[in-house]
């Protein structure tokens, strides 16, 4: 086994020369097969000091200093590896067997034109020309040439068919231009080559991970560890996936063993301060990120974390430098465009809130927080007409479509870099993209199904036919669209986009299949526990609803007057009236002009009989802000009949029972016809 690696990287026992002392030889000889071996079974580490000790013995030896070259290769220390590889051509090695690893070590230096240089076919032994093709190919995709980079790849497995790393390579290839069936097929190659090869399991995990949700990649990452019990980074996903998962303890346990195997690792003190977040524990957070020592500072999730911590400490203008870093870097992070921007109308910053909230804002599921904000940041500014806007949008009883139906927030940004039709997906999804936003669906479906045939891998095809299907009101079809997306990567967007397309075909209980799937692979979604709520909520199974609004209200906050209502609700139609009533009485306090709200908080005040007078008031007043909306007019009906008053209840019930839309309009028509 070791003879068939050592013939693999390039080398030969054959190029053995005679050392000093044959006892040296011997011992050099036998670290050497051993480090082979130990690298075969995915024991880097072992490996690296099997090979340490085979250059102690034999240091004159250059076949040694190679294979400890090929091993640093292996753990990605490029420049330790390039130092071995001079050292063995200078002790003899022939440099066509070992020039397409030191193309490897400049790839890693990030060096990928030396790499191209030094790993060109008249430069490589005729054996070692597939791995030379890999690091071109990779070298490739550095320079972004990906036509190049396919072509070389192509050769990388014609070369080398039964190597699991080239079908690793060629995994992360097509996963980068979203081919993510191609990329599977890939990893599963490479997994079957080669079952203990560690970087084939963490492309698999990773895979995983998107294609079937968190609790499907755990044993992946698992098998890492069982391999290589001491691979660092396995031990970090696998924290990270726990932990969004919800196992909390394992997560914590995993960090624990982190920092056993590298003391001192930054990785594992992040992982160990967001625990201590989730937990409410600002102070501990805050000590475990000073722990990473500032390595870890150039990360979003750092960025964000450290902000969040700022805020909570009331050091308001540290957090909006780094929040402001962080939405210059990623301007699609709409939870940290939200905070920055809260946090700049904190601090009298009325413009700026503006400018970083108005994407927010424009979505047509823009939370009511945000539309509060930025409505009175317009108001300081003067604008009471851009005020309105956004004020009366924060007061409606509902929002507006969910974020993957959305066609006018974050989605115009791509679409203004659209230059016409394309077979090339990174210009070709804008342009359907802004087709859609002109209202030319057919277009766009025509557009994308082209799309969708030419990448039948990529998920984002899929994704788009189906967005362009219920664009053109056909949510039967774009179902289908989206659960072929969903074949490839159940992302949170995707089963979304599956939900709500089943729901508006009708067909309620695919959709909740989809939705328990989904939650059970991703149960801390919080998009997918409020649908979950949701349903709960309208089936009236108020112990289900309960526990997964107060957890969402313990992760979100209490800021959010949509999730205090309903909690509100389940908790007064399940029996705990004074819990209702302080929960309503605070979503009031928020939003006063919110008819949901204020029905809400009049209903229970009403029925309690705690202050019928004032209950009645408010059922009125959510009336008079939303008068078209059934609901309300049904109960303020219901609310009159009680107080005798049934010609006043009279209209208010037509209207709800005449609404086609409206769920309960035969329970309006029964109290209409028993006045």
């Amino acid at each position: 086994m070791a003879v068939r690696w050592l013939l693999a990287v390039g080398l030969t026992l054959a190029l053995s020369v005679t050392p000093a002392h044959a006892a040296d030889r011997a011992v050099a000889e036998a670290a050497l097969v051993s480090g082979a071996n130990n690298l075969l079974a995915g024991q880097k580490r072992k490996a690296r000091a099997d090979l340490l000790n085979a250059v102690r013995a034999d240091p004159k030896w250059g076949l040694a200093h190679a294979v400890n070259g090929r091993v640093l290769l292996a753990l990605g220390d490029g420049v330790a590896a390039q130092a071995e590889l001079e050292r063995a051509l200078a002790l003899g090695v022939p440099a066509p067997r070992i020039n397409q690893l030191i193309a490897h070590a400049w790839l890693l230096q990030g060096n990928a034109r030396q790499a191209l240089a030094e790993a060109a076919p008249d430069r490589v032994a005729a054996p070692y020309r597939g791995y030379a093709a890999r690091i071109r190919a990779r070298a490739l995709v550095a320079l972004d040439d990906f036509a190049g980079a396919a072509r070389e790849f192509d050769v990388a497995i014609a070369g080398n068919p039964e190597v699991s790393g080239v079908w690793v390579d060629v995994g992360r290839f097509r996963l980068s231009g979203g081919n993510v069936s191609g990329a599977l097929d890939a990893a599963t190659n490479a997994v079957a080559k080669n079952p203990r090869d560690v970087d084939a399991l963490m492309l698999m995990g990773e895979l995983v991970r998107g294609r079937f949700g968190l609790i499907a990649a755990i044993p992946w990452f698992e098998r890492v560890l069982l391999v290589d019990p001491n691979h660092v980074v396995a031990m970090g996903e696998l924290a990270a996936t726990l932990g969004d998962a919800g196992r909390t303890r394992a997560m914590l346990a995993m960090t624990r063993r982190m920092l056993a195997a590298d003391e001192g690792n930054p990785h594992a003190y992040y992982l160990q301060a967001v625990l201590a977040a989730r937990a409410d524990m600002p102070a501990l957070a805050r000590a475990m990120l000073y722990r990473t020592k500032n390595r870890l500072d150039d990360v979003p999730g750092v960025k964000l974390l450290q902000a969040v911590l700022e805020l909570q400490a009331g050091n308001r203008e540290l957090a909006i430098d780094k929040l402001e870093e962080l939405v210059a870097s990623q301007p699609d992070n709409l939870k940290a465009q939200r905070l920055l921007g809260s946090a700049l109308w904190r601090a009298g910053d009325t413009k700026g809130a503006i400018r970083v909230l108005q994407p927010v804002a424009l979505r047509s599921d823009a939370d009511s927080y945000t539309l509060s904000v930025i409505g009175r940041a317009y108001e300081s500014e003067g604008d009471r007409r851009a005020a309105a806007t956004y004020l009366d949008r924060a007061a409606m009883p509902m929002r507006g479509e969910a974020v993957p139906f959305d066609m006018a927030g974050d989605l115009l940004r791509l679409a203004r870099a659209n230059s016409g039709p394309s077979d090339n997906a990174d210009i070709a999804i804008p342009y359907i993209t802004k087709l859609m936003l002109d209202g030319k669906a057919a277009a766009a479906l025509s557009e994308a199904q082209r799309l969708a045939a030419r990448n039948p891998g990529a998920p984002a095809a899929h994704v788009l036919v189906g967005d362009a299907l219920m664009a053109l009101e056909n949510p039967g079809e774009a179902a289908q669209a989206y659960q072929r997306a969903a074949d490839i990567r159940f992302s949170e967007p995707v089963a979304l986009r599956f939900i709500d397309a089943l729901n508006r075909k009708g067909d309620t209980g695919a959709a909740l299949h989809v939705l328990d799937l989904f939650l059970s692979q991703n149960p801390r979604s919080v998009a997918g526990l409020l649908l979950a709520a949701d349903h709960f909520m309208t089936t009236k199974n108020w112990a289900r609803a309960i526990p997964i609004l107060e957890g969402l209200r313990k992760r979100l906050g209490g800021r959010d007057v949509t999730l205090l209502g309903n909690l509100a609700w389940a908790r007064f139609n399940s029996g705990a009236t004074r819990e209702a009533l302080d929960l309503a009485a605070s979503a009031f306090a928020i939003a006063p002009a919110n008819p949901a709200v204020v029905n809400g908080y009049g209903w229970i005040l009403f029925k309690s009989g705690t202050d019928r007078a004032g209950g009645m008031a408010l059922l009125k007043k959510a009336v008079a802000i939303a008068p078209n909306h059934p609901g309300l007019r049904h109960q303020l009906g219901e609310a009159l009949i009680a107080t005798g008053k049934k010609a006043e209840a009279r209209p208010h019930l037509e209207a709800a029972a005449a609404a086609e839309d409206y769920p309960d309009r035969r329970k309006a028509a029964a109290l209409l016809a028993g006045l």
